[in-house]
């Protein structure tokens, strides 16, 4: 009998180490792409693809801005994304919060650095916070020992101009299944990726005039137009999301890949907020307004008790699409009975 138990005993624990060494694997691609926003302009932007084969021969899902939400599953501790860049200038992924070996990448001038800045160097900079990717390769990106949560990826090469372009993206991991960090259930999720568009400075990235000597030289002039909620300015021929039932438990994920802060607000319900930046909050806060810092995250849950549309909007006003008004960071949220 004991030793029938010690053999149950083996096989849970070798059962329990294979969880643990799970991993979530992504191949994704880096390319340019244009968006024509509500006004009719055009914008040049860089995005994300899923590539599906896994060979980076073929363009296999749309180029999109932002990217595609990478989930890790519960009981997965390790991520790794293998990118290829599509770009003709080196780029990188980071997850801010996240746990990863980083060789950064420093320049002076025409020199470039990585790993150390030389002894003694005082004026070298900062161009990429882990090991880039140079056009046309392919680069791997793993992070170990996950913390669940809602998390932004992005680009850690010049992020003030790759970000702004369009190379940014949320990562979500579930604590266990049906919730989202130890002791917080819910039902569904619902992922809200707030973001701005300075066309006049994408204008710049794409035809090389941005950087030293160009006709933007720096981001310190950033003057957004657009303003978005998951890669969309809002618009009159948009339906309402739909987001669950009345009575059910709703995680709505904030996520900001802005340079400014953002203050999502909805009318007609309160929210529970319990973690920011995927840390969870000893006391959630119930308010209907969340601030949401440039590069933050917040995770909030909306238990709806009457069906309906519950309009979600900036408190900071970005509801303009460029020359048109009446849009940008607003979106319908639809409970159904």
């Amino acid at each position: 009998m004991r030793t029938c138990d010690s053999r149950v005993l083996l096989l849970l624990l070798l059962v329990a180490a294979s969880r643990e060494a799970s991993a979530a694997e992504y191949f994704i691609q880096v390319r340019p792409l244009s968006r024509t926003m509500p006004d009719g302009q055009a914008v040049a932007m860089w995005g994300y693809a899923l590539d599906e084969d896994h060979d980076f021969s073929t363009l296999d899902s749309p180029i999109t801005a932002p990217g595609p939400q990478l989930t890790v599953p519960e009981g997965d501790t390790t991520l790794t994304v293998h990118l290829y860049n599509g770009l003709a200038v080196p780029t990188s992924l980071v997850i801010p919060g996240q746990v990863a070996l980083m060789t950064p990448t420093w320049v002076e001038g025409s020199a470039v650095y990585v790993g150390q800045r030389p002894a003694g160097n005082v004026t070298a900079r900062v161009r990429s916070f882990t090991h880039e990717t140079a056009p046309g390769a392919v680069g791997v990106y793993s992070w170990t020992g996950l913390k669940p949560g809602t998390w932004l990826y992005q680009s850690g090469t010049h992020p003030a101009v790759q970000v702004q372009m369009g190379l940014y993206g949320a990562m979500v991991k579930a604590s266990a299944a049906g919730e989202a960090y130890p002791g917080i259930p819910y039902a569904r999720a619902v992922t809200l990726l707030f973001s701005e568009v300075d066309p006049v400075l994408h204008e710049a990235v794409a035809s090389g005039t941005y950087g030293p000597g160009g006709a933007i030289t720096s981001t310190i002039g950033y003057r957004p137009r657009y303003f978005l909620i998951n890669g969309e300015p809002y618009s009159a021929a948009m339906g309402p999301l739909p987001v669950g039932r009345v009575g059910e438990r709703i995680l709505l994920r904030f996520l900001s890949a802005g340079q400014q802060t953002r203050v999502p607000v909805l009318l007609g319900a309160y929210l529970s907020l319990v973690a920011e930046g995927g840390s969870p909050l000893r006391y959630p806060s119930h308010q209907y307004s969340v601030p949401l810092p440039a590069g933050g995250t917040v995770d909030a849950l909306l238990i709806p008790d009457t069906p309906g549309v519950l309009p979600l909007y900036d408190r900071r006003l970005g509801l303009t699409n460029g020359a048109a008004t009446g849009g940008g960071m607003l979106r319908l949220l639809q409970v159904s009975p």
